[in-house]
């Protein structure tokens, strides 16, 4: 492992309730300077400590981190005006996470060039199931949770007290997946999944794969490449036409429509500003407005997809390349094409 400070670490007080960032033996304290702090292993990037409104979140057992960690990795902070960024980088991924000064979240960025070798890649914040219960608004939210259950199908379907119950049954499809997460007395933790959700992840619209699991652990996940039955082959790159975000509240769901706007100006690798992209529209016809119609698009890099509100789409924010472009009837697929995209024009597709 290698440590690599982009800031003098010399006299820097243990902790500070003003944003910025504390350094000590093998860690980094980062205060968003609100209600949000958290520590950043230097040996693995793993998060060991979540705290909001001074109490702990972060699960003891086990840490927040990608998949079951990284293991070793080289981690290095900067601080920029109103913003901290934390990079942790091994020879195929390097993520990142950014604190923007007042605000109670932690903003992720990934980028890849080969998929992992610790397995299928995904975000895990593994938090304390005694403070945070999880979504337990719906029944079908129920099933998720298996603590005590006997695991009756590999480690995904599991008998409770005479039900079955599965970490899959928290799933959301992509084109609808914006927020998720979990609960408990005075707070709300929630990955929010901004813009054309899941650029870079497999699977088309309607894939969909965990979103949290309660067991001894309250887990709530981003997974970006699911190896749940793939449909596709694993995309790389940065994931994300904007990056994810662990959002903290106290209680209330927050929009999915945040401004990361100032991602463009932090030099993440791989990352594409709005600049670089274009726009997809036009109409369809040939579905009944009886059913929903999606139009998808996909290549081997990237993508997109959109509802057809009374027959018109627009789909924003594409990276610059050819694309298959596919109509479904609700689920269906009925017609496909090809659509080439350009930075900064709008193509028409019908």
């Amino acid at each position: 492992m290698r440590f690599a400070s982009l800031l003098p670490l010399a006299g820097l007080p243990t902790a500070f309730a003003a944003f910025g960032v504390t350094s000590g033996s093998g860690y980094i304290d980062v205060n968003t300077g609100n209600k949000l702090v958290y520590r950043v292993s230097t040996s693995s990037g793993d998060i060991t400590s979540i705290k909001y409104n001074s109490v702990e979140y972060q699960y003891s057992k086990k840490y927040t981190q990608i998949a079951s960690g990284l293991g070793t990795a080289t981690v290095s902070y900067k601080v920029s005006g109103n913003y901290i960024t934390i990079t942790i980088a091994t020879s195929t991924l390097t993520q990142y996470y950014v604190a923007v000064s007042g605000q109670d979240a932690l903003y992720v960025g990934i980028y890849t060039t080969a998929e992992p070798e610790i397995g299928e890649l995904r975000f895990i914040a593994r938090l304390n199931a005694d403070l945070l219960a999880g979504p337990t608004a719906e029944f079908i939210a129920l099933l998720h949770v298996h603590t005590g259950g006997t695991a009756i199908e590999d480690k995904d379907v599991f008998t409770v007290s005479g039900q079955t119950r599965s970490k899959l049954y928290s799933s959301v499809r992509f084109i609808e997946d914006k927020v998720h997460g979990v609960t408990g007395s005075g707070v709300g933790v929630y990955v929010v999944i901004p813009g054309n959700r899941y650029e870079r992840s497999s699977g088309g619209p309607f894939y969909r794969d965990i979103d949290n699991q309660s067991t001894s652990s309250q887990h709530t996940l981003l997974d970006m490449n699911p190896n749940h039955e793939p449909t596709e082959s694993y995309r790389t790159g940065f994931f994300g036409r904007r990056p994810y975000a662990l959002v903290f509240t106290t209680g209330s769901v927050p929009s999915s429509s945040l401004d990361l706007s100032f991602f463009e100006g932090l030099g993440l690798a791989g990352y594409v500003a709005a600049s670089g992209r274009g726009t997809v529209s036009g109409t369809v016809s040939g579905v009944s407005s009886s059913f929903a119609a999606v139009v998808g698009l996909s290549n081997s890099a990237a993508q997109y997809r959109s509802t057809a509100s009374g027959g018109s789409f627009s789909i924003l924010g594409v990276k610059p390349g050819t694309y298959t472009a596919t109509l479904y009837k609700k689920e269906l697929e009925v017609a496909t094409g090809s659509v080439t995209v350009a930075a900064g024009k709008t193509t028409t597709l019908s």
